[in-house]
């Protein structure tokens, strides 16, 4: 190599395959090495948790929750392997690809792990309330969710690729923008889809008020059996319970899922290499925590051990609907 060329040598992922005098970590995407125990630690615990989830998995029969969570943690778990082998080369630009896809769409297939269970909930509390049919919940809420997921995908492994190039300004201009819009649809979907749930609780406590009170009004019928609806009390009583849990679960994991999407959002449109994207802690408390607990809650919360309702057929399911209509209006009579 001449001296001129010497001169405006410039590290890049194609330049650079190591650590090396003309390729200081500094000037690596992340300016630093990865904190290789940090790394381990969620390799590890995600991979105890995969294999809980394919225990209660099998369990709950509740399969496209299990497909989407799986894959959420799977995703997670290879993008923090990938951080390992960047702990010992910053340089590497396999790794620097895997992480980002990787970290980028995990939590967006997490978040339609919760996603899935929007229907299972509705039925379970009464269709009647909800502003659309139960059965369009999974095109509404997941639907949107896969958008979020080809938008990030496409944004991420296009700003990766570009960023291992020299002259590669203006794609990864590109693919970071699609990054930031897909995950700010993100963001909105899951407000707008929270939104969604929280008008139809709205709607179906306004109505079993209204039908209380004109039960009080009117004496309503009294003739229920009243022993066999004691006995049925108390399964139904330790259900509402589990099902209670599970959502308290479920709406955690949700905003710590906002939380992370929330974070990405500044963290992605100031370009890669910024001092944000830089600061491995911040990362690691507003990204790797929040996901972290996400799928923790949905793998300690499943619906294999709260909410098994979901895993049934839909004849199954059209049974419990009506013993559980019956035994509403049991309740509102005695």
């Amino acid at each position: 190599m001449n001296q001129s060329e010497e001169e405006f040598f410039y590290p890049t992922y194609d330049t650079c395959d190591g650590v090396s005098e003309r390729c200081p970590v500094e000037a690596s995407t992340y300016g630093d090495y990865f904190t290789l125990g940090a790394c381990a630690f969620f390799v590890g615990i995600y991979g105890t948790l995969l294999v809980a989830q394919t225990y209660l998995g099998w369990r709950s029969r509740a399969w496209a929750f299990v497909a989407w969570l799986a894959a959420g943690t799977l995703f997670e778990l290879i993008g923090y392997a990938a951080r390992i082998y960047m702990s010992f080369n910053p340089w590497s630009f396999e790794g620097l690809v895997i992480n980002s896809m990787m970290l980028v769409l995990g939590p967006t297939l997490t978040a339609a792990a919760i996603s899935v269970t929007f229907k299972h909930l509705v039925l379970w509390y009464g269709p009647e309330w909800s502003m659309i049919k139960p059965k369009l919940y999974p095109w509404v809420f997941v639907g949107t969710d896969f958008i979020s997921i080809v938008i990030q995908g496409a944004g991420g492994g296009i700003s990766a690729i570009a960023n291992g190039m020299e002259d590669g300004r203006d794609l990864y201009d590109a693919g970071s923008a699609m990054l930031v819009a897909g995950v700010s649809f993100q963001v909105a979907n899951m407000v707008l889809c929270g939104g969604l749930m929280m008008i139809y609780v709205w709607r179906r406590k306004r109505a079993m008020k209204q039908k209380a009170n004109v039960d009080d009004q009117t004496g309503g019928p009294k003739t229920w059996n009243l022993l066999a609806l004691l006995r049925g009390q108390e399964t139904a009583n330790r259900e509402e319970h589990m099902v209670k849990v599970f959502i308290a679960g479920l709406t955690t994991a949700y905003i710590a899922i906002i939380i992370r999407c929330i974070y990405r959002i500044p963290e992605m449109s100031m370009g890669w290499a910024n001092e944000l994207m830089q600061n491995e802690t911040l990362f690691l408390i507003l990204d790797g925590a929040m996901i972290l607990l996400a799928v923790m809650l949905l793998t300690l919360f499943h619906p294999g051990l709260l909410f098994p309702f979901m895993g049934k057929t839909g004849e199954e399911k059209e049974q419990i609907m009506a013993e559980r209509a019956e035994q509403r209006e049991m309740r509102e009579v005695l």
